[in-house]
């Protein structure tokens, strides 16, 4: 076997390990390390944050400062986590997902989006102070081959009842309307749901539009009174079956996305 066939043929493996793929849907139960002394809130503060892999709006990197800024809140929908490096999985270090969960009081759940380097590579995230029964996660539909995208679903235990959790991070362009119908219709399966992410969609896209003309519907961050005079605004928490109490924002910054919060009870 000749140097050049060898050359020509590690320089093939790496280029097909580099590139992206898509990661796969999954299923479980439960999370990691939800600590097991946690009290049951009686009322709930559900929060979204793009946290892009925890680099502020200057693109340095800090992941500690995004995990404070999530560290009060009892369920997370985070986008854009990097998953497990090579030297985690061989015990060396802990994962973006496992960090921020830790430094929160966090059980976690990392969703793989797409796999590079032969491993799961980036994704979203599931932080949660409540119990978790059930939950999947689900590839959506892609057209670019690149920038693939999924939605988990959660299914919440809470003051005795249930509800269900879904996080998505949509595409940027091509395909994106189809995702946003996709991941409304599974919203739209549950008499008791939170809905939130990143639609890179704002109001006026058809399909969200028709959502909301829903009454049971509710655009908690508009309800309770964030960040009204952003008429460009692509971050979401959409709430089925709760009332929404009060919220809080915390503007681009400390990632280039602002994190929303909002206190919520059943209705």
């Amino acid at each position: 076997m000749s140097r050049i066939f060898v050359i020509v043929l590690i320089l093939v493996l790496v280029l097909a390990a580099r590139k992206s793929k898509p990661a796969g849907d999954k299923a479980g139960h439960g999370l990691i390390g939800l600590p097991a002394n946690l009290s049951e809130p009686d009322l709930l503060r559900v929060a979204t944050y793009n946290i892009q892999t925890g680099k502020d709006a200057n693109g340095r990197r800090d992941l500690l400062a995004s995990a404070r800024v999530m560290a009060a809140a009892h369920l997370v929908g985070v986008q854009e986590v990097y998953a497990p490096s090579l030297s985690n999985l061989l015990g060396i270090g802990r994962a973006q997902t496992q960090r921020i969960a830790e430094a929160g009081g966090f059980g976690w759940l990392f969703c793989a989006t797409r796999r590079r380097w032969l491993r799961e590579h980036r994704g979203n995230a599931l932080l949660s102070k409540l119990q978790i029964k059930d939950w999947v996660v689900e590839m959506l539909p892609d057209q670019s081959n690149k920038s693939f995208r999924n939605m988990t679903v959660a299914e919440v235990a809470w003051k005795g009842q249930s509800f269900h959790f879904i996080n998505t991070h949509l595409h940027t362009r091509g395909g994106r309307e189809t995702q946003l119908e996709l991941v409304l219709q599974e919203f739209a399966k549950y008499p008791r749901a939170i809905l939130v992410g990143d639609f890179n969609s704002r109001a006026q896209t058809t399909a969200l539009a028709n959502a909301l003309k829903d009454i049971d519907v509710l655009d908690a961050v508009s309800v309770a009174g964030l960040d009204l005079e952003n008429r460009d605004r692509i971050d979401w928490i959409l709430t089925r079956g709760f009332k929404v109490l009060e919220g809080q924002m915390v503007e681009i910054g400390v990632s280039d996305h602002p994190y929303y919060e909002v206190t919520l009870d059943f209705k």
